[in-house]
């Protein structure tokens, strides 16, 4: 699996966790199909041990650049994403305007049609 379709599996995992309120790493385990985190790149691994250790932090600093909004009243989808995206950010898994990029790529393909404006718009401030 490239790095596109991982970070698209942990969206889709954050994006339950967030609906379900549910714990993290058993939606992991069942999303990925595996029985050990070891089975997994390690790319991913610091991603889903960032976001789980380091959530309301995220959501915080997402909400310091929102205007006129709050995080809860967001889609899942767009949580999501941002959560991925600022974990990725703090971990410098990429250049920001990759994770950016890819962040409003997949907003375009599976969020609202204005929803890539403020993804754009939250991540670049951070």
């Amino acid at each position: 699996m490239n790095r596109h379709e991982l970070r698209l599996k942990l969206i889709f995992t954050i994006y339950q966790h967030r609906l379900l309120h549910k714990n993290i790493i058993p939606l992991v385990f069942d999303n990925f199909a595996i029985d050990d985190l070891s089975e997994l790149d390690t790319y991913i691994v610091n991603l889903i041990n960032l976001i789980n250790a380091n959530e309301d932090r995220y959501i915080e600093t997402i909400s310091n650049y929102l205007t006129n909004w709050r995080f809860d009243r967001l889609n899942y989808v767009d949580q999501a994403i941002l959560l991925v995206s600022v974990s990725e950010i703090e971990a410098k898994t990429n250049d920001k305007a990759i994770i950016i990029n890819e962040a409003i790529t997949i907003a375009k393909q599976y969020c609202d049609e204005e929803s890539f404006k403020y993804i754009n718009g939250v991540l670049d401030k951070i």
